[in-house]
């Protein structure tokens, strides 16, 4: 009688223990096989890579900073024999004599009306080399993007030029259109999975890429 007990209570006592392994089993086997199907990886997923720079995007991420008075003061230099005059008849800046060691010299300064239309002026009387910083609002055209001086580094190549039909009518009557124009080169830079638009190079600071890349490139934008 006991050894029959004892056997039953056995049993009974191996299938106690032995279902929880069972149903552990079961249970790993299970996960291995939903990991064949869709893939495990004790790795992290790699965070998201930022697609490659088009013209559309820089010229838009440029235009957005200039759209906030950022970035977007550029000096021209010409020369002019009617620039001073103009400017003070279309009130976009007025003469000013200081003097200085028994001399008086003659200099120019923005108006209220000059203010809204220009960043900076360094006019001389001479006619030359007069000084020009403008602050948009602008055109803009990527003509080339290439690698820069790091493998995730953009430079940007742009056409810029001022805005014709947005421009105050003074700045119009003085200042020639061509000379309201020039290049420069942007520098971008990912921020996760989008691009960042950094600053302007200075000549200097441009790498030169073995190769220029050669997308779509886009017609002037407006900002």
């Amino acid at each position: 009688m006991l050894g029959a007990f004892c056997a039953r209570g056995g049993t009974r006592m191996v299938r106690k223990v032995a279902d929880p392994y069972l149903r552990k089993a079961a249970a790993v086997l299970a996960m291995a096989a939903v990991c064949m199907a869709v893939g495990c990886s004790s790795d992290p997923d790699p965070p998201p890579q930022s697609e490659e720079l088009s013209p559309i995007v820089a010229s838009t991420l440029i235009s957005q900073k200039w759209s906030h008075d950022e970035l977007n003061h550029f000096t021209v230099t010409f020369h002019s024999d009617t620039l001073i005059g103009c400017g003070i008849q279309n009130d976009l800046w007025k003469r000013v004599e200081i003097p200085y060691q028994g001399f008086t010299v003659n200099t120019y300064r923005l108006t209220e009306v000059g203010r809204k239309a220009l960043f900076a002026i360094d006019l001389k009387d001479s006619g030359k080399f007069h000084e020009v910083t403008l602050q948009g609002p602008y055109l803009v055209e990527v003509t080339g993007i290439t690698p820069g001086s790091e493998p995730d580094v953009r430079q940007v190549a742009i056409r810029w030029e001022t805005d014709w039909n947005k421009a105050p009518a003074g700045l119009k009557a003085c200042l020639p259109r061509f000379e309201m124009s020039g290049s420069q080169v942007a520098l971008f830079r990912p921020s996760g999975p989008q691009w960042s638009f950094l600053s302007f190079l200075k000549p200097t600071d441009v790498t030169a890429p073995p190769q220029a890349t050669d997308p779509a490139l886009p017609s002037l934008v407006h900002p």
